[in-house]
């Protein structure tokens, strides 16, 4: 794994442009998955955040009716995991550029978006809704912070779930029927089948 300084306590971090091969990678992992960590600027966690890859940015958007989110402004970081095991691929700092709604580009990012959005109620009212309680922006990279192989045993750098009534950490639920009696139907079953 390759490290490059990030910046905080109180140091400025040099910059250069990313390299075509960083920018490369950089696409591919985000346009992978369909989501990505974001931490925004004073935040000690990462958030999970549905997005899609749009003119060589993270595309988001949050606000009403929509994924919840602090307000994403100056820069933030981000971190792209493998799909398949979760692993870190690769980490950078964006800048964020908050498109104003009805411009161009802010069409140009919620026709993407829109395409994207799985299980969308309202997809009549769904520009005007963003428009008017909605935010979108581009997460654009500017410099490489981490940069993986995504390897099975790279570590992922997930943190516990924070308490609170949708997390399950002790015993498991209830299932009726039983996941005993299932599991012994399944292998009398398979005894049969022998």
């Amino acid at each position: 794994m390759t490290a490059h300084p990030s910046p905080g306590n109180g140091q400025q971090q040099l910059r250069r442009p990313l390299s075509p091969v960083e920018a490369a990678l950089v696409a591919e992992a985000c346009s992978r998955s369909d989501v990505v960590w974001v931490k925004p600027g004073g935040a000690e966690r990462y958030q999970a955040v549905w997005h899609t890859w749009h003119d060589d940015a993270v595309a988001v958007v949050y606000g009403a009716g929509e994924q919840m989110l602090p307000v994403l402004s100056g820069e933030v970081e981000v971190m792209a995991r493998s799909k398949d095991t979760g692993a870190a691929v690769i980490g950078f700092l964006a800048h964020v550029d908050t498109l104003t709604a009805h411009t161009p580009e802010w069409d140009a990012a919620a026709t993407v978006l829109s395409t994207a959005r799985l299980n969308a109620v309202d997809m009549d009212q769904q520009r005007e809704r963003w428009a008017s309680g909605a935010v979108i922006s581009l997460l654009r990279p500017i410099a490489v912070t981490v940069a993986a192989e995504g390897r099975d045993d790279t570590p992922t750098g997930a943190l516990p779930p924070l308490g609170g009534p949708g997390t399950t950490t002790g015993k498991k639920p209830f299932h009726l029927g039983g996941r005993l009696r299932r599991a012994l139907r399944l292998r009398r079953r398979d005894e049969d089948d022998d």
